[in-house]
């Protein structure tokens, strides 16, 4: 199921993600493509929040990995930009803690990543409008493209549908 829904601020895009964060369910991988600036760590900031996290949600871009243990489940938000092949991938535990039944959030998922590919999985994939100049007036408004692969939780795409509707 493909779901499209345009934000047009980084309050509606957390909104999202809050009302996908209240209804998540793990093991669920959030595999978030796009480009810089786009909104995906804004999402997972949303997920955090409809989870219940307390801690302060930031890009793990020179971490790598943050993980979020005060929420009902456990939050791990990934950066994977800066990883290199799946040696690195396997030495930042996603396994193990894939094995937690907690939530994945990776930003830069790349070809790196098949283990998350086996689970639950909805891919996000950010995009500015067509012709929307990044500086212009209309630059907080994003395309969010939903897929949720097989075994995507109905809550999940329940949600994405009346998100959609709106």
């Amino acid at each position: 199921m493909i779901v499209r829904i345009v934000s047009a601020s980084a309050e509606i895009t957390r909104g999202i993600g809050t009302a996908l964060g209240k209804v998540a369910e793990g093991p669920l991988a959030f595999l978030l493509v796009g480009d810089y600036g786009t909104g995906k760590t804004t999402l997972v900031q949303g997920i955090a929040a409809g989870l219940g996290v307390t801690e302060v949600v930031r890009s793990p871009s020179y971490n790598i990995l943050k993980r979020y243990d005060s929420g009902r489940l456990i939050l791990v938000h990934a950066d994977l930009y800066r990883t290199q092949s799946d040696p690195d991938i396997e030495e930042l535990g996603i396994l193990d803690i894939l094995s937690a039944k907690g939530i994945l959030a990776v930003e830069w998922p790349g070809r790196y990543l098949p283990p998350a590919r086996e689970l639950p999985c909805v891919t996000v994939n950010f995009s500015y409008p067509a012709g929307q100049k990044v500086s212009g007036a209309l630059e907080s408004r994003r395309n969010l493209e939903f897929c949720c692969g097989d075994g995507c939780p109905e809550r999940i795409m329940e949600v994405l549908r009346a998100l959609a509707a709106r």
